[in-house]
């Protein structure tokens, strides 16, 4: 009897250090997905923080290039004067 009990004690010992391997290699698999996760994070973050600021280069250039000044300046350099008087191509039939 004393033998049986022995070797229950035994079974569940072993069967204890295996539970608490297990949880530790759970605990640690866990770790190392958070860790990567947070690396994934940071770099997706620091993507966006780029592209936001581009977004605002580019709203910047984007009302620069049409502001006022800008188009009347544009339309002069293309022979497109703003408020000129046409210029008579042909004569009409007038006296």
């Amino acid at each position: 009897m004393i033998r049986v009990l022995t070797a229950h004690k035994v079974l569940w010992s072993f069967l204890m250090v295996i539970v608490l391997a297990t949880l530790l290699c759970c605990y640690l698999a866990l770790q190392y997905r958070f860790d990567g996760l947070a690396v994934k994070k940071a770099g997706l973050v620091r993507e966006v923080s780029a592209l936001r600021g581009e977004v605002v280069l580019r709203e910047l250039e984007n009302r620069e290039l049409s502001s006022f000044d800008r188009i009347t300046q544009i339309a002069e350099q293309m022979g497109m004067g703003y408020a000129q008087v046409p210029h008579k191509v042909k004569q009409t039939g007038s006296k």
